[in-house]
């Protein structure tokens, strides 16, 4: 349970206790002073226990009621937890009594919620902006650790073989936003395949859905593509309004190309002979094919898989993870990759298709993680 160190001054305790209930119920443990101003610990103890908390939400007014006063001088002892709270970077709600002097230090904070600390209809009346302030606190403290603007929660990459000779891909991430977030590159290509007659593309300029899913109200997401050329489709994403720090979103993409995964062991020979096919598809001497995901940014878990027709029998399966900067192979997470929680072929007879999955937690940032096959005869 998170620790939330609550501010405020002895003249408005009504609103704290509000307040306080607010927190308790969205999940906090609340540290807050309860006696008197005159009564304050000494300076330390208050320093050592705001150190303490995740985050602070600081209650900002005057000292006394002053209705329809401009630029009050706030109470000193919520003024001063805040300046120290913003100097030892812990994450801040702020709300305050209209009219109060917000000090320079955490004037550029944020937008903060205001209300009448001394009227409790005013107090109904905004009392929405009051809790939307303390579930973006919460999403703040909830945050992953790390220093990239986002990370990527889950990745699924679904390639399906169509018998009509197309390929559907269908593409889903979730992410959590670190920092304000509106964009996110993404881009559909042929893998490590650079024969000359390696290719991808929509088989018709709208061939393509997208759509948000996880926690898209209030969100609108939609799709630019970037100069395509014959192995590689680059397209951006783009969410309105940004997500705030904190925002948990979901958004999956469905493409329909052309399929160039060789379905017959004679068809990946044939490839296998043409100058461009990956060395890093050729295991003990024989040649796979397969996806590939690289792993840029931090991920819990990433699941890609090709669904084969029923008709399609596949020989072998393999799973292989590169490092990206050395290009070799790192043997531990190869390991891991092919072992049987990882790797698996589900080849249930009620079933239309055939399934070839890999799945990890944890996946190495930095790491390009290849799903291979060979094909029957």
């Amino acid at each position: 349970m998170s620790t939330c160190f609550l501010s405020y001054s002895e003249s408005y305790r009504p609103v704290m206790e509000t307040i306080r209930r607010l927190l308790e119920t969205l999940g906090f443990s609340v540290d807050v002073f309860d006696g008197p101003d005159l009564s304050r610990p000494p300076l330390a103890e208050f320093q050592h226990r705001l150190l303490a908390a995740d985050c602070v939400v600081v209650l900002l007014g005057p000292r006394q009621p002053n209705p329809g006063g401009q630029n009050l001088e706030p109470a000193p002892w919520p003024a001063e937890e805040g300046i120290y709270a913003v100097a030892k970077e812990k994450p801040i709600a702020l709300i305050m009594h209209p009219g109060t002097r917000v000090p320079e230090t955490i004037q550029a904070l944020q937008t903060p919620a205001r209300f009448d600390f001394w009227n409790a209809e005013d107090f109904v009346r905004n009392v929405h902006n009051v809790i939307k302030h303390l579930i973006e606190l919460q999403r703040r403290i909830d945050l992953p650790p790390g220093n990239q603007p986002f990370v990527f929660t889950k990745l699924i990459a679904r390639n399906r073989i169509q018998r009509d000779g197309t390929l559907t891909m269908e593409i889903y991430h979730e992410v959590v936003a670190r920092q304000r977030c509106e964009r996110f590159d993404h881009h559909l290509d042929t893998g490590l395949d650079a024969r000359a007659n390696a290719r991808i593309a929509l088989v018709a300029p709208d061939a393509f859905e997208i759509e948000a899913t996880v926690q898209s109200a209030p969100h609108r997401v939609s799709l630019q593509f970037e100069g395509a050329t014959e192995r590689r489709i680059p397209y951006s994403i783009h969410v309105s309004p940004p997500l705030e720090p904190g925002e948990r979103f979901g958004y999956r993409r469905e493409f329909t190309v052309n399929n160039f995964f060789p379905l017959t062991r004679e068809e990946l020979q044939k490839l296998a002979r043409e100058e461009g096919f990956p060395e890093a598809y050729w295991l003990d001497g024989r040649a796979y094919y397969g996806r590939v995901w690289d792993v840029l940014y931090e991920m819990e878990c990433i699941r890609i898989a090709v669904h084969f027709p029923r008709k399609v029998a596949l020989r072998a399966k393999r799973a292989v993870a590169l490092t990206l900067t050395s290009r070799t192979v790192n043997v531990l997470e190869t390991e891991r990759c092919n072992a049987k929680e990882c790797l698996s072929l589900d080849e249930a007879a009620d079933s239309a298709e055939r399934v070839l999955t890999l799945q990890l937690r944890r996946p190495l940032i930095n790491h390009q993680y290849i799903l291979l096959f060979e094909p029957a005869d």
